[in-house]
Formats: C-alpha cells, sequence, structure tokens
C-alpha cells in the first residue's frame, strides 16, 4: 500500500500580507512598539509603514541614540519631539534620511530651536505644511518672521499655550495657512488694520486666549473668510467683538462662544440675522444650535 505525501506550505505569511493587516489597524506608538517586539519580520514591517514617531527626552539616552530610532523608520512624514535640549543638533541631522516630513511638532521647549530650523528648513521647506510650537517658555517677534521665512508653504500652525504671539508678523509671513491654533496663547493686541488680505485661513482657534474686541475686528477684516471661530473661555471679548466677527467674516459656518461671560446680549436669531451663513452656534451658556 502506498503512502500519500502530504505537502506542507509555509506558515510565514508574506510581509505584503501582514502589511495589508497592519494598515487597517488604527495604531499608536504603543501599539507599534508591542507588534516589533513579536519577530524579526514584525519589526520590519512596522519599520516601514510607522508614519509618525513621538521622541520624549530620557536621562539615559544619548543624542546618537535618539538619530538611530529615527533612523529606523524611512517613511515616517510626521516627527513629534517634547522638551530636550539637543534639538538645535538633531533637526539639520534630519535631512540625510530618506523620509520627507509634512508635520512638525515642537513642546515643552524654552524657546524655539531656531538655528535647527533654519538648517532643516533648507532641505523640508517643500514638503512640511504643519508646523507646532506649543508650550514654549519663551517665544520673540523675531520667531514669526523665522517661521514665515523658513516654511513660506504651511497650511497648519499650532502656537496654543505660548506668550506675546504677533499674529499680524505671523499671517504677513505665512500666506498659505488654512488653520491657525492659539488655544491658550497671549496675543499682542492689534491696535490697527493690517494693510493685506487673507483669504485661505478657514479655522482659528482662540479658546482661553488673551484676545479682545479690537483684536477680533482686526484679524477679521483681514481673514474674511474664516469658516470655524472658537473664542471660548475668551473673557475679553463682548457683544461688540462677535458682531464685528460676524459682519466681516462672510463665510462663516461655526462659531464657539462657550463661556464668553461678557458676550450677554446676542442670541441666535441676531447671530442669523447678521451673518445667514451660520449653520452651528455655541452660545455662552452652553446652548448649542445646529441648522
Amino acid at each position: 500500500m502506498k503512502t500519500k505525501r502530504i505537502k506542507t506550505t509555509n506558515s510565514v505569511k508574506p510581509d505584503e500580507c501582514w502589511e495589508l493587516v497592519f494598515m487597517f489597524m488604527f495604531m499608536d506608538d504603543e501599539d507599534y512598539y508591542a507588534l516589533s517586539l513579536v519577530s524579526k519580520q514584525f519589526l520590519s514591517i512596522t519599520n516601514r509603514l510607522r508614519s509618525s514617531l513621538t521622541i520624549k527626552p530620557y536621562y539615559d539616552q544619548t543624542t546618537e541614540q535618539v538619530l538611530h530610532l529615527i533612523g529606523r523608520f524611512p517613511n515616517l512624514t510626521s516627527l513629534n519631539f517634547i522638551g530636550g535640549d539637543d534639538i538645535d543638533y538633531i533637526l539639520p541631522q534630519l535631512s540625510t534620511f530618506p523620509f520627507r516630513l509634512t508635520s512638525l511638532k515642537l513642546s515643552h521647549m524654552s524657546t524655539i530651536p531656531a538655528t535647527g530650523l533654519v538648517t532643516f528648513s533648507s532641505a523640508t521647506s517643500s514638503t512640511l505644511n504643519s508646523l507646532t510650537c506649543s508650550y514654549i517658555d519663551f517665544l520673540h517677534s523675531t520667531h514669526m518672521f523665522l517661521i514665515g521665512d523658513c516654511f513660506p508653504k504651511l497650511k497648519r500652525i499650532d502656537l496654543s499655550h505660548c506668550n506675546d504671539i504677533c499674529i499680524s508678523l505671523l499671517l504677513k509671513k505665512c500666506r498659505n495657512i488654512t488653520h491657525l491654533n492659539l488655544t491658550a496663547s497671549s496675543i499682542i493686541p492689534l491696535s490697527r488694520i493690517m494693510n493685506f488680505q487673507l483669504p485661505t485661513l478657514e479655522v482659528l482657534n482662540l479658546s482661553y486666549s488673551t484676545a479682545d474686541n479690537q483684536t477680533l475686528n482686526v484679524l477679521t477684516k483681514t481673514c474674511t473668510r474664516i469658516l470655524q471661530l472658537s473664542l471660548g473661555y475668551c473673557d475679553r471679548v463682548t457683544d461688540k467683538g462677535v458682531k464685528s466677527v460676524l459682519r466681516n467674516c462672510i463665510q462663516l459656518r461655526e462659531i464657539n462662544l462657550k463661556y464668553c461671560q461678557r458676550v450677554v446680549h446676542l442670541n441666535v436669531d441676531s447671530m442669523l440675522l447678521l451673518r445667514p451663513s451660520l449653520t452651528k452656534i455655541m452660545l455662552p451658556y452652553l446652548l448649542a444650535w445646529v441648522a
């Protein structure tokens, strides 16, 4: 009696198969790290698939080790640095890697790493469209020029939790900006009309900021096509400031006035009368209206 041979197939699935599986999973840094520990195959695959990386300061980690870690991921599009004293050295080295960043985040630093950004921008200014500089202890008006000169094509800028933001300098330099986040930042008041128009700005977040009526009036006369505006917890804004926004922003769809305690007389009807394009209103006393 002849025995039949049973053909066995390799149980190791090809990289392409695992890549498809991982691509449909919503994973953060910890998830990627956990998968990379399973096998050398998973380590190689996750290294290629990973598009974002967060770098936190570790006292036992040298600058060269940080650069080695970054170099493991050839397809990064987003880098997030939280703290660290050697960013001025690290940023210029990024141009030696094969990836092309579209987003750079810098936070919890004493000041902006100006020297590193200048060198870094020479290689990435054409691809970077989002920059975050939040929780920066010292931010000078010259930094607004630096950001605009280094990255003139930026579309998203986050300067939340910073002090002494000069909006006019920033907007004059970054003429392609569509999203601006100044949450919980102190803003240098705008006292006179800016002598330029910026129709690209669509989303503006001034929640918890020091924005006042005059700043709102000047800002919205320059950026007349804002679609979404958040003024939550802005205790310097009154009915007068909100009315100027409604008159100036000709396409405004959403406005958030949550806990704006000095906005007391406006209601949904009066706001729609001034700006019929509105589809969503959050009033100071937490009453929401949606078209």
